[in-house]
C-alpha cells in the first residue's frame, strides 16, 4: 500500500508532536511505542512518568502549575459562555479538554484520541477549544480508502466523505463537505482529484428532494472549482465506469472513475463505507476530521492498533 508508505515517510520528514491523551489503554501505549520507535512523530502521552526509554516524552496532568495554567487558557477561551476560572479549573482535570488545551496553546502539533473516549465527547472538546478553521465553514469527516492489489479496478486510493459527522447536510453544507474532501485529496492523495457528488439518480433521471439537494450542491462546489473534475448528481456505478456514464449521463465531460466520492447523507456514507470495507478488505482510515483549526483525529472505540498507528500518520500530514 505505498500510498500508507509515502504518508508515513512525508510524517517522518515533518515530525510534528502528536498528543495521545488515552495513556490508561494498552492499544494506545502500543502504538506509542511503534510510532516513537519508528521516529514517525514525536509521540506525547499524559502521565507522571519521565522514562524516554522509547522516545515518548510526558505532559503530567496532575502538575497543579500547568494545570492552573490550562484553567486560564480555558477560562479565556470560554468566559463568553459563562464560565469561571473554578470551573474552568475543573473541567481541564477531563484528559480530553486536557489536550485540546494543549493543542490549542500550541505545546503539541496534533491530538488522536477516542480509542476510549466517546466521539460526541472528542469533537465537542475539538469545537469549543480547538474551533473551525478560518477557511472553514463545517466541521466535516472523510475516509481514506486503500484497496489492495486484488481489488484496485477503479484505482488503489479513494475519500469518502462524510461518513461520521453531518447526517442530513444540505446542498450548502454538502458543497463545503466536498470542498474540504477536495482540499484533503490534495495534500494526501498522489493523483489529482476527481470529485463525483452522489445522488440515487443520474443526471436529475428522477424528481425528489434529495436529487434537487445534490444538483445544487453541485452546482455551488463548481463555482468555487471552476478547473476541478467534478460531476454530479450521478449513481456511483456512472461516476466510477466510463460506459455506464456514456448511457446515463452522454454530455459530461468528465472521464471516471472518480477518487473523491460525496456522499448525500450520513446513512448513505457510513453503511457505504462499511460496505466497501467488509467485502473487499479495503484498509478504512478514519474518521479523518477535517475543517478544525488544528488536527485533531477521533478514533473508533473498538479501533486496532495498526488504525491508531495510521491516524496518527494522517495526523503528522495534516499538521503545519
Amino acid at each position: 500500500m505505498a500510498l500508507v508508505e509515502d504518508l508515513t515517510n512525508r510524517a517522518k520528514v515533518r515530525y510534528p508532536r502528536i498528543l495521545l491523551p488515552e495513556s490508561n489503554d494498552a492499544r494506545v501505549l502500543e502504538a506509542a511505542k511503534l510510532l516513537a520507535n519508528q521516529k514517525i512523530a514525536k509521540i506525547v502521552l499524559l502521565d507522571a512518568k519521565t522514562d524516554t526509554t522509547h522516545g515518548i516524552e510526558f505532559i503530567n496532568p496532575e502538575d497543579e502549575d500547568l494545570k492552573l495554567e490550562y484553567a486560564k487558557t480555558f477560562y479565556e477561551r470560554r468566559k463568553h459562555k459563562g464560565i469561571d476560572l473554578n470551573e474552568a479549573l475543573e473541567l481541564v482535570s477531563n484528559p480530553s479538554v486536557f489536550a485540546m488545551v494543549a493543542l490549542y496553546r500550541g505545546d503539541v502539533d496534533g491530538v488522536v484520541t477516542g480509542a476510549i473516549t466517546p466521539s460526541q465527547e472528542v469533537l465537542s472538546n475539538a469545537l469549543r477549544i480547538i474551533g473551525v478553521s478560518n477557511d472553514s465553514k463545517l466541521v466535516s469527516s472523510l475516509f481514506l480508502m486503500v484497496f489492495d492489489q486484488n481489488h484496485q479496478i477503479y484505482g488503489e486510493n479513494m475519500i469518502f466523505s462524510d461518513c461520521a459527522m453531518n447526517i442530513d447536510p444540505s446542498s450548502e453544507e454538502l458543497a463545503e463537505i466536498a470542498h474540504s474532501a477536495f482540499k484533503t485529496a490534495q495534500s494526501l492523495l498522489e493523483s489529482e482529484p476527481k470529485i463525483a457528488m452522489l445522488s440515487f439518480s443520474t443526471n436529475q433521471s428522477a424528481k425528489h428532494l434529495q436529487v434537487d439537494k445534490v444538483r445544487l450542491a453541485t452546482d455551488i462546489l463548481k463555482s468555487r472549482l471552476p478547473n476541478i473534475d467534478i460531476v454530479g448528481n450521478i449513481q456511483l456505478d456512472a461516476a466510477l465506469d466510463k460506459d455506464v456514464l456514456k448511457i446515463k449521463y452522454p454530455e459530461t465531460a468528465f472521464v471516471p472513475p472518480a477518487n473523491v466520492l460525496i456522499f448525500p447523507n450520513l446513512d448513505a456514507a457510513n453503511i457505504g463505507y462499511k460496505l466497501v470495507q467488509r467485502f473487499s478488505g479495503a484498509k478504512a482510515i478514519g474518521p479523518i476530521l477535517q475543517g478544525l483549526a488544528k488536527p485533531v483525529n477521533d478514533l473508533s472505540r473498538g479501533c486496532s492498533v495498526d488504525e491508531i498507528v495510521n491516524t496518527v500518520v494522517i495526523t503528522a500530514n495534516q499538521c503545519k
